[in-house]
């Protein structure tokens, strides 16, 4: 995994464990004889001798860990955050070795905000953090990553496997089940489940990972999430004020019952990929006409003749220009990257019919006020379209790094053997929030948390025969612990896949990634490679001086027929990918061009 994750992010994202470490077990509440607070004291012991960083807490499994208070990693005494694993054995599919929980004391005198507070690093392996009491009442929190650094400059990760978060609500300051408050967080979430994360009342809460409300200045270096499921939630991803995001990347997710934008303020994206998942029912508030067309005139008329702006998508809310987002970030429009690609993206025919079949919509259609009725949204909004797909004088694609396959998009059931939906009160849900003002607990079986059924009784495999080889090298989409038979062969490939990945991210045939190592000293074009080629080939060259680039593609007639790159470049090795689909066979040659040099070489493509 951390060679492919390097090569995604092309810089360490995070080390998980270098070392041995002692192995702390923890009882749970009933090994312990009914006693709350076990972990906790496990844990403070270890912080008050100094070796917390060097041990691996391990609880048991089928057990429940009561919280007695928070649990704060703080600093040492070299200012540094204290780091903090805890684990527990993979689970099977009996019930005995169903995941540890860990939930809160019911004593309501206890401050209850974070389960975890952590100014380090955070390392959590099959552990199901129900965020709720010991008797079952939900209680709304954050597992928070806090800024240890007065010098803007804190880096902190947190690594997730197999976790299950379940029953979380409003985040703590309004953020999510994941807080960040730090200037560089990295954070992967494998085969992760984040569950029933439902507010009863905000439709814009029960995110997996936000920053806090109305703050400002936080930063994700890096967002995995590989292999994961999400169901009956606000977002995915939310991003506020003045933060942006690198490297938000979602691979075999499934997603179902989503009430608002599966990745929030998306349009301040630097680089993000979401490929091979499946999104049922996303952003299930919609959009109205009301919202979109002139109020002066007839509203509703008005948009069903095509006469008003079209609205934002349900996958990511628009594209913003870097020179519109109202703060200064460290890159152009051309710098971003975007690759959605391989999903399903579709409303569940009950949810459609919602839209206008609720009580509170019929309402409105017999007071004629169709203007007011909520309505599908699309995948990616036509604005947010046409900024992807702009193009040059010479109908070139301007953002050659950004990408949606739109062949590769699906808008049919998945058909889902056991889905996590509870109708009757999501529907509720969705009028309170369209009209009424009604507050419903709309959690799928949330019994089944508190009473930790295991295996959960959803199941997210599904019939649709199509989509079970959809995904890129031919694999199921969506989240394969679904299909546990398939994850060796697709974990035996997987670095191929997020290779393809990265390529469209960099552009898709004619692509440029820097490599890492030793700066170079002089200007280097090197001979491509393979030569003679059909269709790609690799270029590779050095620039000892940042500054503009360009590498162009000529006939033997000097005319020039293709632009591999044009831009600014650091100082760096970059290797080109080339693609003469298109060109006819013969002998081209390639430029490198810069303020100080121009050299060339010749290639031969041969069909």
């Amino acid at each position: 995994m951390k060679k492919s994750l390097l090569f995604l992010f092309l810089v360490t994202c995070f080390s998980i464990t270098l070392f041995a470490k002692d192995t702390v077990y923890v009882q749970g509440y009933y090994e312990s004889g009914n006693q709350y607070g076990t972990l906790n004291t496990a844990i403070q012991s270890a912080i008050d001798d100094g070796t917390v960083n060097d041990k691996v807490f391990k609880l048991t499994s089928y057990e429940v860990y009561v919280l007695s208070s928070s649990i704060l990693m703080g600093l040492d005494n070299s200012g540094q955050g204290l780091n903090l694993e805890i684990v527990a054995e993979k689970p099977g599919l009996t019930q005995e070795s169903a995941p540890p929980q860990i939930v809160w004391t019911e004593e309501s005198a206890v401050d209850r905000q974070y389960p975890i507070q952590t100014y380090g690093d955070l390392v959590l392996k099959n552990i199901w953090v129900r965020f709720a009491d010991f008797l079952g009442a939900q209680v709304s929190g954050s597992i928070a990553f806090e800024d240890s650094s007065a010098s803007g400059n804190d880096k902190e990760s947190g690594y997730f496997e197999g976790c299950i978060f379940d029953y979380n609500g409003i985040g703590s300051e309004g953020s999510g089940t994941i807080s960040v408050k730090v200037d560089h967080f990295t954070g992967i979430f494998k085969d992760c489940y984040f569950r029933n994360q439902s507010d009863n009342h905000f439709q814009y809460y029960g995110r997996a990972v936000s920053f806090p409300y109305q703050s400002s200045g936080f930063h994700y270096d890096s967002l995995l999430f590989e292999n994961c499921t999400f169901s009956n939630l606000g977002r995915i991803v939310m991003q506020e004020g003045n933060e942006y995001g690198d490297n938000v990347h979602i691979n075999h997710c499934t997603l179902i019952n989503c009430v608002e934008w599966v990745y929030q303020s998306a349009g301040w994206l630097r680089n993000c990929s979401i490929t091979n998942s499946i999104f049922i029912n996303p952003y299930m508030f919609g959009f109205r006409p009301v919202d979109i067309c002139d109020s002066t005139g007839h509203i509703f008329q008005d948009y069903l003749d095509g006469l008003c702006d079209p609205p934002g998508g349900g996958f990511i809310n628009g594209i913003t220009a870097v020179d519109s987002f109202g703060f200064v970030v460290p890159f152009t429009d051309e710098d971003r990257e975007l690759y959605i690609a391989h999903n399903v993206y579709m409303y569940q025919d009950w949810l459609e019919a919602w839209f206008t079949d609720c009580p509170w919509c019929k309402e409105q259609h017999t007071g004629r006020h169709d203007e007011s009725l909520h309505i599908p949204s699309p995948m990616i909004g036509e604005n947010a379209m046409n900024f992807i797909d702009s193009v040059d004088g010479q109908g070139n694609k301007y953002f050659t790094k950004l990408n949606v396959d739109q062949s590769t998009i699906f808008d049919t059931d998945p058909d889902f053997i056991v889905p996590p939906t509870n109708q009757d009160t999501l529907k509720i849900f969705i009028e309170g929030r369209w009209g009424t003002g009604t507050n419903i607990d709309w959690a799928y079986f949330p019994y089944s948390g508190f009473a930790q059924v295991w295996p959960l009784p959803e199941n997210l495999a599904y019939n649709n025969a199509d989509y079970q080889t959809a995904a890129m090298g031919g694999f199921p989409l969506g989240d394969l612990n679904w299909y546990p038979d398939q994850l060796p062969s697709w974990e035996a490939q997987r670095d191929q896949e997020w290779t393809d990945i990265n390529y469209w991210l960099k552009g898709g045939p004619n692509s440029v990634i820097e490599v890492g190592g030793v700066q170079p000293t002089d200007y280097v074009l090197k001979q491509n490679y393979p030569n003679p080629f059909n269709p790609t080939t690799k270029i590779e060259y050095s620039i000892p001086k940042a500054g503009h680039v360009s590498l162009k593609v000529y006939n033997n007639l000097g005319q020039e027929v293709a632009t591999v790159f044009e831009g600014d470049q650091r100082t760096g090795k970059y290797i080109a990918t080339f693609d003469g689909t298109g060109l006819a066979s013969g002998v081209y040659f390639y430029r490198l061009q810069t303020e100080n040099i121009l050299l060339t070489k010749k290639f031969i493509l041969m069909k």
